[in-house]
């Protein structure tokens, strides 16, 4: 590895090069592996990457140069100092503390869980340390759950600490387009002053523990996500499944409820794909043991159903439950999960230490319930975020400051490798709450806080902060959550106290919701190849306007975002920007408006928000489905949008959906070109490039373009074929390798 030493002060202070645009700079008296190295969570670092430098390193255009206690580094598009400061001033100390309650937030309750927790204080404040990056006035993001009205991050101060229904998710990692970004290796409660203190300057205040932090460059906001998100782990998929509709059941529901609504979803025509059961499943209220059990008074799986050791190690389903008639008709099952359990017990065996630490991994005991056929997992983080004990030492040695945050990564990590190993496929669990890397093992939700303003901008910082799948409880009482909820990545309906099934709430918001779920499930295809794309690239599916221009009105747009490449999506507010250079086309009346402007919102009654497609869009679609069965498409759709002069292309990507092949690279793309000068559309569709399990041979396209005039004539490969034409759209059929030409 490609390093830079020096001594300073007593301690090492080390530059390192890690990957192309990354380095990392570290002042430590041991250089030990942090919790994120000794478990595997960060990717190691590229070997004979980089060159070293008579004061520091260079890697690919990033150059850090060390000055005593100073740090410079380079980048094509800036040039910035940092103060590294191994023993923190008081008057920094005294400001943070002031500024963060001392670094302790309110405790709050969680809602149904009446055991008090303790709450006992220490003095973790330690060693401090702090780091000062002095800037030019630019602007930040990230910080995952940091604001609730703003993406910005300039002019306040942030506690990161993972905090219930305040900052359940938090990420210490900032950017900039002036072409840079850095991200902390503390796993410590922390502090960080964004330009609030001084307008041009960033300030880091560390309670304990060593300066260790990466520094990425990049050209653009994306290629920042793209280093970022190449150290703490990309994005993982999610079964592709789990892209469409779970609905959370009432408390109290049994398993003849559970069948009766699941039977009303399918008799409806409603797609869903998966049931999550709330805590009364459990023959013990809020069991935060490893010896739970099913209530088998409401869910009749007893002991003598069971199945034979070796069954069991195979997790072969069993058949005579409510589990397997749910999974006959299209329907997995997820399970709510309480948690105060302490991961690092296995982590540290997995890490190689042998110490029985007195209690078996979380995992082991919840194989019997994948056996009853759970497929996947809600899991509340309960006491490992709700309060602190700071006398707390968990089983590494670790105290409770140090280790509060990233035992809900740790939560995560143990739950995806467990399922995984377990059953050989992806996990379908989601978390409120998370730290660093978090992306790489969980889906995410924002809690127990509705699917109101604040939870979009949530989402959206943290898209801006790597994680993609992060999702809201839908309110299916207010038009406008529906609308956004649905163009989140991934999505839920939460009926945990009743009444919130599609069918109690008034006929229109059921007929609304359908709408929108149906939608929903007809652009899937497009949906699970943005969810492709975010694992690859580290870009989200529900994106910031800022990832993707440059002009002033988007920089800091909280009530609109990109849902994939193509579509706009607007909520909570009575006006939307459209971003200029583009044409945009509203999805619901299919008139162009061009960009550069802000415009009224005017929907139709029936619809809950404006939604607008990008000028030379593909979508694929699928045709009407109730539930996902991740097999391969013999045949689908692609609607295309090309009312102006235009030249896009676009990626479709494609896996079978299921499986850990993805992480192997095991996928296809199909790369598509739509081009429009003048009145002729051309459509170029390659051939799938990559394989995956199941993938077939051939694939045929129903084509259907918006255009705005009666088209003369359609080829395929320069052969006239038959189209029909409404109006509005043409149709015609194509293959994969072929280009058509509307005249």
């Amino acid at each position: 590895m490609t390093m830079y030493e020096t001594t300073l002060k007593g301690s090492r202070l080390i530059l390192s090069a890690c990957a192309p645009g990354i380095a990392r700079v570290r002042w430590s008296k041991t250089h030990d592996k942090t919790y994120f190295e000794r478990y595997g969570i960060f990717t190691p670092a590229m070997e004979d990457h980089g060159k070293a430098l008579p004061d520091g390193i260079c890697v690919d255009g990033l150059t850090l140069r060390a000055q005593n206690s100073r740090l410079i580094f380079e980048t094509p598009k800036a040039r910035r100092e940092m103060l590294l400061e191994p023993e923190c001033p008081n008057e920094v100390r005294t400001y943070f503390e002031k500024e963060l309650n001392g670094l302790r937030p309110p405790h709050k309750q969680i809602v149904g869980d009446e055991e008090k927790s303790a709450e006992a204080r220490v003095d973790f404040i330690k060693e401090p340390r702090c780091v000062t990056l002095k800037t030019e006035g630019e602007r930040f993001y990230g910080l995952g759950e940091s604001n609730v009205d703003r993406l910005i991050l300039n002019g306040k101060t942030y506690l990161q600490r993972v905090i219930y229904t305040v900052s359940e998710v938090v990420i210490p990692f900032i950017m900039t387009k002036a072409g840079y970004a850095i991200s902390f290796n503390t796993t410590f409660w922390h502090g960080v002053d964004v330009s609030k203190a001084d307008e041009k300057q960033v300030q880091w205040f560390l309670p304990d523990g060593d300066i260790d932090f990466f520094v990425y460059s990049g050209e653009s906001l994306k290629a920042l996500l793209e280093r970022f998100t190449y150290v703490t782990g990309r994005p993982m998929l999610l079964p592709k499944w789990g892209y469409g509709l779970m609905f959370i059941d009432q408390y109290n529901a049994d398993q003849f409820e559970v069948m009766r609504n699941a039977s009303t979803f399918r008799e409806k025509k409603i797609p869903c794909d998966a049931f999550s059961l709330e805590p009364g499943w459990m023959a013990k209220r809020y069991d935060f043991s490893t010896e739970k059990k099913w209530n088998t008074d409401r869910f009749y799986i007893c002991d003598w159903m069971r199945k034979t050791e070796e069954q069991f190690e195979a997790h072969t389903p069993r058949e005579r439950t409510f589990t397997s008639a749910l999974r006959r008709y299209g329907f997995k099952l997820l399970l709510w999960l309480c948690c105060k359990y302490d991961f690092t017990a296995s982590q540290e065996n997995r890490a190689g230490n042998p110490t029985d630490f007195g209690f078996e991994p979380w995992f082991k005991h919840l194989k019997s319930f994948v056996c009853d056929g759970a497929a996947g997992f809600k899991m509340d983080p309960c006491k490992v975020i709700d309060s602190a004990s700071e006398d707390r030492v968990y089983a590494n040695g670790a105290p409770e400051a140090e280790m509060h945050s990233l035992q809900t990564t740790l939560y995560g990590k143990e739950m995806y490798e467990g399922y995984s190993e377990y059953t050989h496929l992806r996990p379908m669990h989601h978390l409120s709450g998370g730290y660093t890397s978090i992306q790489k093992y969980s889906a995410c939700t924002t809690g127990d806080s509705g699917g109101r303003y604040k939870t979009l901008v949530w989402i959206l910082n943290c898209g801006l902060s790597g994680v993609s799948n992060i999702t809201c409880d839908m309110d299916i009482f207010a038009k406008h959550t529906i609308h956004y909820c649905f163009f989140t990545a991934w999505c839920q309906l939460n009926s945990w106290s009743g009444y919130s099934h599609p069918w109690w709430a008034g006929d229109e918001n059921e007929k609304l919701f359908t709408f929108y779920d149906r939608l929903r499930y007809h652009i899937l295809p497009y949906v699970y190849s943005a969810a492709i794309n975010a694992h690859l690239t580290g870009t989200p599916v529900a994106r910031a306007l800022a990832l993707e221009f440059e002009e002033e009105r988007a920089q800091n747009a909280t009530c609109e975002y990109l849902f994939g490449d193509s579509y706009l999506v607007g909520c909570f507010a009575d006006t939307i920007y459209l971003p200029e250079g583009e044409t945009w086309i509203d999805a619901w009346t299919d008139k162009e408006v061009e960009g550069g402007q802000e415009i009224p919102v005017c929907v139709p009654e029936d619809r809950g928000g404006p939604l607008y497609i990008r000028n030379g869009a593909v979508v694929p679609t699928q045709p009407d489905r109730l539930y996902t069965d991740c097999k391969d498409d013999a045949r689908l759709s692609l609607e295309v949008y090309a009312l102006k002069d235009c030249d896009r292309e676009y990626c479709f990507y494609e896996d079978d959906g299921l499986t850990q092949e993805y992480l192997e690279g095991r996928h296809a793309v199909t790369r598509m070109r739509v081009s429009r000068k003048g009145g002729t559309i051309t459509l170029r569709v390659e051939k799938r490039e990559g394989s995956f399990t199941g993938m077939l041979p051939r694939r045929e396209y129903d084509v259907c373009a918006l255009i705005n005039k009666q088209p003369a004539s359609v080829s395929v490969d320069g052969k006239e074929v038959p189209f029909d034409f409404d109006g509005r759209r043409v149709r015609f059929d194509m293959g994969s390798g072929k280009e058509a030409v509307i005249l």
